[in-house]
């Protein structure tokens, strides 16, 4: 049984051009290429609007802030501004790891579909250039709790940073190997939420701020290890 419905999903923001949504854990943000059938959000949009453009993508089991275009013309627009890293992108992570530091930026280049696990992978040779500016908002002995500014955006580019420091996001069954992760504990979910975009929706217009809530699931556990409410 489909657990997502369009009505289940918060919308931040709408006009006649685009469509701002807080996107649940789980769900894909478009079609999946070997079971289309798959609930997705772009389909739940389809469903809703007819016509639906994709601006960017967030993995299935990230949430938070996500963006699509309602025609053509918003979309192209839109489209540049990520395109040429105008678009400023927050997000709030539970890593497992003590950090010595307060703030670090990572620059490790990646490759993206770079093993059999179709990860994307550190490669200092091959790689392109990628940049992660992390922040420590909160730590315990095993986990910190981060805010995280991608200066670029190629998939799972903040995952796969944050392990290559040995900080996978807590839940990330896929990039934790070889990592250190000290006092873990089980979870079901990936505490990695896409908390703020900054952008400008017209030409010649000022930027907007869209900001999405924390899941419930990560304010509980936010509040439970590190105190932040």
């Amino acid at each position: 049984m489909n657990e997502f419905s369009f009505d289940s999903i918060p919308i931040l923001f709408e006009d006649d051009n685009v469509i701002v949504l807080n996107k649940p854990q789980g769900l894909l943000t478009i079609e999946d290429g070997y079971q289309p059938e798959m609930p997705n959000l772009r389909s739940l949009l389809k469903d809703r609007y007819g016509q639906i453009w994709t601006v960017h993508r967030l993995d299935k089991d990230t949430s938070g802030v996500i963006i699509f275009a309602k025609n053509s013309e918003s979309h192209k627009f839109l489209n540049a501004q990520f395109s040429n890293r105008l678009v400023k992108k927050e997000y709030h992570a539970v890593a497992q790891g003590f950090p010595p530091w307060v703030e670090k930026t990572i620059g490790y280049p990646l490759k993206t579909n770079g093993d059999r696990k179709h990860r994307t992978v550190i490669d200092l040779q091959n790689g392109k250039l990628a940049k992660t500016l992390l922040r420590v908002i909160g730590k315990n002995d095993f986990q910190s709790y981060l805010d995280i500014f991608p200066a670029t955006g190629y998939t799972h580019q903040i995952r796969a940073h944050c392990a290559g420091i040995g900080l996978p996001i807590l839940g990330d069954r896929l990039y934790f190997r070889g990592c250190d992760v000290g006092n873990s504990f089980e979870t079901d979910h990936l505490f990695l939420h896409a908390y703020a975009i900054t952008v400008s929706l017209q030409p010649n217009e000022e930027l907007k701020q869209f900001m999405a809530t924390l899941p419930q699931y990560f304010s509980d556990v936010r509040k439970l290890i590190f105190s932040i409410p």
